[in-house]
């Protein structure tokens, strides 16, 4: 096959049709014409292309690494093929393009129902960051004798900042999965330097990571909250539960 030549269906086997990988309507055409429509849609909440931190988007908390997987996604690209039974290349960048803020936008229904759940879904598959913190999470949970099995949120919590959960005492307890860049301490509390838009809600815990080698797990309770100011943690002392390496 002509490797200029790209196959899209409904990835469901039923029959598709070909398209160009290059030139005036072709996938890199699209995904121009996608990235400058997301970059006029979500700049303004402090989108970057290729960056990856939490922006507030009119109380949703969403992930930038999100927005910039809506560029070259074939699964966005073949459930919308799917659900409007496209057959043809000219049917497919017409009706997509026209759709931009139904597929692309955060009010979309299309986004709110496919979009944002595939970028969510497939975006967790690969970060190796949070698969190794729900692992630590999971060791300390042994160390009190807990065997827990941690789950991932739904699309609503994903949004309202809440990374893992697990279920204990008839109930869900709920994680935050933060990196952190640097740490300071004031009297009997801890500011923790985390980039992006920071919330903490209601989430039972709070658990920071740098590099993949400095882990932090801290307790959030009503009566001994998380703080935060502009884009630090500011946590008591007693809320630490975890700290690894003990020095940091």
């Amino acid at each position: 096959m002509d490797d200029q030549r790209v196959y899209l269906n409904d990835n469901k086997g039923s029959k598709g049709f070909y398209t160009n990988k290059y030139g005036d309507e072709s996938i890199s055409s699209l995904n121009q014409k996608i990235l400058k429509y997301i970059n006029s849609v979500y700049g303004a909440f402090g989108f970057k292309y290729g960056e990856n931190k939490d922006i507030n988007i009119k109380g949703q908390i969403i992930n930038t690494e999100y927005i910039s997987k809506m560029v070259n996604n074939y699964t966005i690209f073949k459930t919308f093929i799917r659900e409007n039974e496209i057959t043809s290349e000219d049917i497919f960048y017409n009706l997509l393009i026209s759709n931009f803020d139904d597929v692309y936008h955060y009010n979309g229904v299309f986004f709110k129902r496919q979009t944002l759940p595939i970028l969510i879904n497939t975006t967790r598959k690969g970060n190796e960051a949070e698969k190794i913190c729900k692992e630590k999470f999971t060791q300390f949970a042994k160390s009190k004798n807990l065997n827990i099995i941690i789950e991932d949120p739904t699309i609503e919590e994903d949004v309202n900042g809440i990374d893992a959960k697990f279920y204990h005492n008839n109930r869900y307890i709920t994680i935050q999965i933060k990196p952190f860049t640097n740490i300071s301490y004031v009297d009997d509390e801890m500011y923790i330097k985390s980039s992006g838009s920071l919330s903490i809600g209601s989430v039972d815990y709070l658990m920071l990571y740098r590099q993949n080698t400095e882990y932090i797990i801290l307790k959030n309770t009503l009566s001994s909250p998380i703080k935060i100011k502009g884009d630090t943690f500011i946590s008591p002392l007693h809320n630490i539960l975890v700290k690894s390496p003990e020095n940091i």
